[in-house]
């Protein structure tokens, strides 16, 4: 699901995270939540690009954030 997809479901999630530009702000807005250590993985989706999916809540669902 997009962010713009997401604003019509979760507006609180979407506007949170639209405006993410790296792994570093992810980080720090799950630290913020209280969710300090959540499952991560860390896809390479080519030589360039990689998914980083997060777990948003202990066994609830999963985000993922392209990076490059």
């Amino acid at each position: 699901m997009t962010v713009a997809r997401m604003r019509e479901t979760e507006p609180e999630l979407a506007a949170n995270i639209a405006d993410f530009t790296g792994i570093a702000q992810v980080i720090d807005w799950m630290s913020l939540r209280g969710n300090g250590k959540p499952a991560v993985e860390l896809i390479a989706m080519d030589e360039f690009e990689y998914d980083f999916i997060v777990e948003a809540e202990p066994n609830g669902p999963w985000l993922a954030f392209g990076v490059t």
